[in-house]
């Protein structure tokens, strides 16, 4: 039986027509596919429980776009860090594994209580990869050497609840996992690597199961 993963959206605020929509790159679907797993598309405007007990999730993904409301204040952002903050309580609560990419990152990290700061030449590029021994995705992390970049603040100040698992040569925070709860976030985006890199598959496969 594949495993049920659910993913959020981007949320996006269109003055011109009045209009709240929700879009996501259709790479993300394809990278879970590639995972094994049957990707479901959540709306902010979803009950949460009852998307999650009806297609029994065995997993989320909070997926990138938009700065955090924390950052950089705008309506979307506020609209998608009040239910993503949501559907990480309801995650918690339930035991359910939580999967971060880029904003998924900092959406955990600021729920948890950490802090942030603008950080300079990380849009758009790739970098090497430094590895926390203690993160248990070590084995593949180590493999993916280099990992791409696109975000414009970073974590300053984490939460005594997060550790970070990998870094940049800058000593930005690439990766975090959670000392308790199965959460892992990265803020690379595997989505974007054409073809897509096994090792990072393997660590969304050994996250997940």
């Amino acid at each position: 039986m594949k495993k049920i993963i659910v993913i959020t959206q981007r949320i996006e605020y269109i003055d011109k027509y009045s209009e709240i929509r929700e879009s996501l790159d259709s790479s993300y679907l394809i990278l879970l596919r590639a995972c094994g797993y049957i990707p479901i598309v959540i709306s902010y405007t979803s009950n949460i429980a009852e998307v999650m007990n009806k297609f029994k999730v065995d997993g989320v993904v909070l997926s990138g776009g938009n700065d955090l409301n924390t950052c950089n204040k705008n309506k979307s952002s506020a609209l998608r860090d009040n239910f993503e903050d949501k559907l990480i309580s309801y995650c918690i609560d339930n035991g359910i594994p939580i999967l971060g990419i880029c904003r998924g990152l900092q959406v955990i990290a600021n729920y948890f209580g950490s802090t942030f700061t603008s950080v300079k030449n990380q849009v758009a590029i790739k970098h090497q990869l430094l590895v926390n021994p203690k993160s248990y995705y070590y084995e593949n992390l180590v493999k993916l050497k280099k990992v791409n970049s696109y975000h414009n603040y970073g974590v300053k100040e984490l939460s005594v609840d997060l550790f970070s698992s990998a870094y940049s040569e800058e000593g930005i925070i690439k990766a975090i996992e959670h000392r308790k709860y199965k959460i892992f976030a990265q803020m690379w985006h595997p989505e974007r690597e054409v073809p897509l890199k096994k090792s990072q598959i393997n660590i969304i496969k050994s996250f997940f199961g």
